[in-house]
Parts: C-alpha cells; sequence; structure tokens
C-alpha cells in the first residue's frame, strides 16, 4: 500500500500543532486533512498504515496523533499503545465506528488516549475536541517554561548565595579575630566599651572603600538631631555609638556589590545587601555593653511607613534611635554616589529628599529636628568631607582627614596629622623607591589646587 508519511510540510515559526493522521481508507486521510490544514497553526502528516505512522514518528517530533481503529496489520489499539509507550507527550485520539466499542475501550486501557471519536465524524466536534488540546499543551508549555525560567533563577540565585557566603565567611572570620583583638585587649569592656566603638566604626569605614569619613559625620549629625529633640544624654550617647557602627555588617557583603546603588544591584546582591543590618546586629550582640546599639543598628534601615527592611516597622514600633541614625544616613550617603537615588546630590538636593520623605521614610518629627539644626550639618559637611589629594598637590599647612594606609596596608600618617614640607618631600620619595601612587585624604586645602 502506497504510503504518504513524506508528506510532512516544512516547519514554520507559527506552527501551533503537528497532527498524524494514520487510516488505511486514503479518502478519510485527504478529508481530514484538508478540513484540519484550514485551521491555522496546523501541520499535517499523514500515513495509511500503523507501520508507517511510526516512521512518520521517528522522523521528527508530533504533537498529537490521530488513528482509525481497524487497519490490516497492526490495528489502532496496538499502535496507540505504542506511541503511548515510546512517545508519552505526544496526544492521542482514536477514530472508531460504532461497532468497534469493545476494541476503542482496548484502546483508551493500553494507548492511554485523550479521546476517541466514531465515524462519521462532525466537523465542528472534531476541530474543538482538537483546538482543546492545543490549549492544554500550550498551557504545559508555559508551565513548563515557566517552571524552567524559575529553576535557572533559583540555581543562580543558590550560586551567588553560595559564593557570598564563602565572602561572609571569610570577613566574618576577620571580624571575629578583631573582636578576640578586642576581647584581651579591654577585659573589663563594661567600664572601657567606649574605647571599642571607634575601633569597630574604623573597621566599617576601611571597608567603605568610596565612603571615608561617613560613619564619623553621620554620628555627628544624629547628635545634633537627638540634642535638639531633649532626649536624655544616656540616650544621646547610645545613638551616637549606633550611629558610628551602623555599618559594621557591610564587612560580610563583596566590594563589588557596595560599590553599586541599591537600584543597579540583581535581585540576589540586593538580597545579601538587605541583610548587612542584620549582620551588623549580630556582630554586635557579643559586646553586651551595646546590645541597645546592635537593635538600632538593626532597624537603621526600617522606614516609617513600613516599607523598609529588615522587619518592615511601622511608626513608632521603630526604635527612636534607628528612626534618628536613617535620617543622619540617609543625608550623608545622598551626597555620596551609589546612594538609593543613584547619584551624588547636592546639599540642597539632598536636603529636599529628606524633607520630601517626611512621614513616608522618616519619622516627621525627626526631620523636624534635623530642619532646625540643618545649617549646623552644613558645617559638619564643609569640615569633614574627606578630599583625596596625590602628592603632587599636597601643600604644609593641610591636615589628614584619615589615616594615609600605603599599597602594602600599612598606615603611614595618621588622622590629624598636620602636613610640612619635610612630610610632603618624604611622601614623594617613598612613591620613586616603590613606583606607586599615594591618594592623601585630607581636611584643609586649597579648593584651585583639586
Amino acid at each position: 500500500m502506497t504510503t504518504h508519511a513524506c508528506e510532512v510540510q516544512e516547519t514554520v515559526d507559527n506552527i501551533r500543532c503537528r497532527i498524524l493522521l494514520v487510516d488505511d481508507e486514503p479518502h478519510i486521510l485527504s478529508s481530514l486533512k484538508r478540513l484540519l490544514e484550514d485551521e491555522d497553526g496546523i501541520q499535517v502528516s499523514t500515513a495509511e498504515s500503523a507501520e508507517d505512522g511510526l516512521k512518520v514518528l521517528e522522523a521528527g517530533p508530533i504533537d498529537l496523533v490521530m488513528s482509525d481503529m481497524r487497519m490490516p496489520g497492526m490495528d489502532g489499539a496496538e499502535f496507540l499503545t505504542q506511541v503511548a509507550n515510546r512517545w508519552s507527550h505526544t496526544d492521542r485520539i482514536l477514530l472508531t465506528g460504532y461497532s468497534d466499542v469493545t476494541s476503542a475501550m482496548t484502546a483508551i486501557n493500553s494507548g492511554r488516549i485523550s479521546q476517541y471519536l466514531t465515524k462519521p465524524w462532525d466537523d465542528e466536534d472534531l476541530i474543538r475536541r482538537i483546538n482543546d488540546i492545543i490549549s492544554v499543551r500550550c498551557l504545559k508549555e508555559q508551565n513548563r517554561r515557566l517552571i524552567q525560567i524559575q529553576e535557572d533563577q533559583n540555581r543562580q540565585l543558590r550560586e551567588l548565595s553560595e559564593q557570598q557566603e564563602k565572602t561572609i565567611q571569610l570577613r566574618t572570620q576577620e571580624l571575629q579575630q578583631t573582636a578576640d583583638q578586642l576581647d584581651l585587649a579591654y577585659q573589663d569592656l563594661k567600664e572601657s566599651y567606649m574605647q571599642c566603638v571607634p575601633l569597630l566604626s574604623a573597621l566599617a569605614d576601611l571597608n567603605e572603600k568610596t565612603k571615608k569619613g561617613h560613619a564619623k559625620r553621620v554620628a555627628a549629625i544624629a547628635d545634633l538631631i537627638s540634642a535638639q529633640m531633649g532626649l536624655p544624654v544616656t540616650e544621646q550617647r547610645l545613638i551616637h555609638i549606633s550611629a558610628l557602627v551602623h555599618d559594621i555588617g557591610k564587612i560580610g557583603i563583596d566590594q563589588a556589590t557596595l560599590r553599586k546603588s541599591p537600584g543597579e544591584m540583581s535581585r540576589g546582591e540586593l538580597a545579601i545587601y538587605k541583610q548587612h543590618s542584620m549582620l551588623g546586629e549580630s556582630a554586635l550582640m557579643a559586646f553586651e555593653p551595646i546590645q541597645e546599639a546592635a537593635y538600632i543598628v538593626r532597624c537603621h534601615h526600617e522606614r516609617f511607613d513600613g516599607a523598609g527592611f529588615p522587619g518592615k516597622l511601622v511608626g513608632e514600633a521603630i526604635p527612636l534611635g534607628a528612626r534618628i541614625v536613617a535620617v543622619a544616613n540617609d543625608y550623608d550617603n545622598l551626597l555620596l554616589p551609589h546612594n538609593f537615588m543613584g547619584k551624588a546630590l547636592q546639599d540642597k538636593e539632598a536636603y529636599n529628599v529628606i524633607v520630601k520623605e517626611s512621614g513616608k521614610r522618616y519619622d516627621p518629627e525627626v526631620v523636624t529636628a534635623f530642619d532646625y539644626v540643618y545649617d549646623q550639618i552644613l558645617e559638619i559637611h564643609a569640615k569633614n568631607m574627606q578630599v583625596t589629594l596625590p602628592v603632587s598637590k599636597l601643600k604644609p599647612g593641610m591636615v589628614l582627614s584619615n589615616d594615609l594606609v600605603n599599597h602594602h596596608g600599612i598606615v603611614m600618617l595618621v588622622t590629624g596629622r598636620k602636613l610640612t614640607e619635610g612630610l610632603i618631600e618624604k611622601l614623594a620619595q617613598f612613591e620613586e623607591a616603590f613606583a606607586t601612587k599615594l591618594q592623601v585624604p585630607v581636611r584643609h586645602h586649597d579648593k584651585e589646587e583639586q
């Protein structure tokens, strides 16, 4: 018997379903093919025997097989059983006469057919059933793709988390070593804990490559706000400590992430970044005298409207110290790169952001106090915003705003050191001897020389 198995149309992008018709009666194949090819996106192949139908299936993907029941040689039930066993994702329809009900039941059980139709068929009913099968296949395919996308994203997130976990472990070990050294140096921490706070703050400051002096400025701004609000001296001191160490948790975050603004971070990076306030709390919990400060550190990214992190606290559920540190921290950050606005702002622009976000990001009472002391805050920034200059631009009388650390990690000059002609000359000699270039953080400088 002649086969039409080669009658496979060329695959195109808009094909919704590839259908194989198997029947030993050519006129039935012809009639079904004309009916189905009138439908958009359906590609039809035909075969006049079960054996030829298997060859078509072996040659390429088929979405739906429609087979007659009575055929010479292998009948439809046996054929569809093989299809079910070998191509389980291919849907199967049995076409049979009224007298073949028993055989149809066999095909339903062994061939696991999707549906069966009796001859003569109703064209509209046949098209409707096929479209129903196509719709279900499309939904399954969409679901499969979504699951694959989700699995890919989860895999990427796991890989990023594993990589970040190694970094965190390394940084945590470094922090633990520092904590151990502090335990040895200060045996009675309850009496001398104020001496260790600047050291922790310095650790965080070393980790913030683009924000030198940030913690000290935040503490100074928080001091002004808490004093303006008339808080007790003990509470002001607690807020000052919290501000100095508010970013200690960032020691566990990769530098490549810290050099991005939140809007530039990937989903995984942002998730890790948002852990830094909890990491900071964990790092400080070992120091019993400043555990209250640890909770302020945890909460300093909470928002007054409840949209912050990590706990989505609302209003006065956020510690007052954290509400104050939030304003001080965000104002200073807004003047620096990689903030939540995506770029460094001018003083007045940063001020406007704080005022505009009153009642949303920030406690209105804290913003009011911030407004009252804003002129003093400007003075703090005028004195303390760090500028780095090459050795060739240094002048006698300039004062170091931070420790000068060389490429070996050795402190060459400490914060507050006043530069002389002799010191500047020695720095130039060091650059020449080690073929390196120093960038010196200074507080007092001639703007024209920048």
